[in-house]
This record gives structure tokens, sequence and C-alpha cells, in this order.
């Protein structure tokens, strides 16, 4: 019994695997959705009702996303088509996501 234990604490441990620059990148806009969950749950149980129009600014955080795995991409050069596609992509991706955070701020303005 004992031969056991010690052959299984002698065994090297498998070797640790880090998360991709592209895995980090979702996870982070994983997160900013959870936050904005969380806050979206709490101003509806304090004041009984949602937020409407906020769907641009829902939107943007997966936008931002798509625009920065364009750039990575295109960095670690599996992007197709060269610079001028990951220029407008990102760029498109990113005046989207800019225009989504406007319309939301207006339209959570004009509820408060």
């Amino acid at each position: 019994m004992e031969d056991k234990d010690l052959e299984q604490q002698t065994q090297p441990a498998e070797p640790v695997k880090y998360a991709t620059p592209m895995q980090r990148l979702w996870a982070w806009v994983g997160v900013v959705y959870m936050v904005i969950l969380v806050l979206l749950s709490t101003y509806a149980l304090s004041h009984g009702a949602y937020l409407r129009g906020i769907g641009g600014m829902m939107l943007s955080p997966a936008l931002c996303g798509l625009g920065a795995s364009t750039i990575l991409r295109y960095r670690q050069g599996k992007g197709r088509g060269g610079l001028l596609p990951c220029v407008a992509i990102a760029g498109a991706a990113f005046l989207l996501a800019l225009a989504g955070l406007i319309k939301g701020v207006c339209a959570i303005w004009v509820q408060l």
C-alpha cells in the first residue's frame, strides 16, 4: 500500500498548459458580461423595472472582442487578406461598439 502511495507521489505532474491570448481575450469579454448582468439585475431589483433600449450597449463587449480578435489573428499570422481587411474589420467593430455605447448611455440617461 505504501509503495503505491510513494509511486504516485514521485510521478511527474502534467505540464501546465497556459491559455492562449485569444482565450484570455474572450475570457475577459465574459467577465465584462458577468459584471453587466450583475449590475442590470441589481438595478432591476432595486427599481422594480428593467432598463430599456440598451441592446447596443449589451452588444459592445462582443464587438470589441471581435475587433481585438481580428488584430490578434493578424499579429499571429493567421489572418487572411492582409493588413487592409484587418484594419477594416477591427475599425468597423470598434466604431459599432462605440455607437452602441453612446446609444445605450443616452437611453439610460433618459430613464433616470
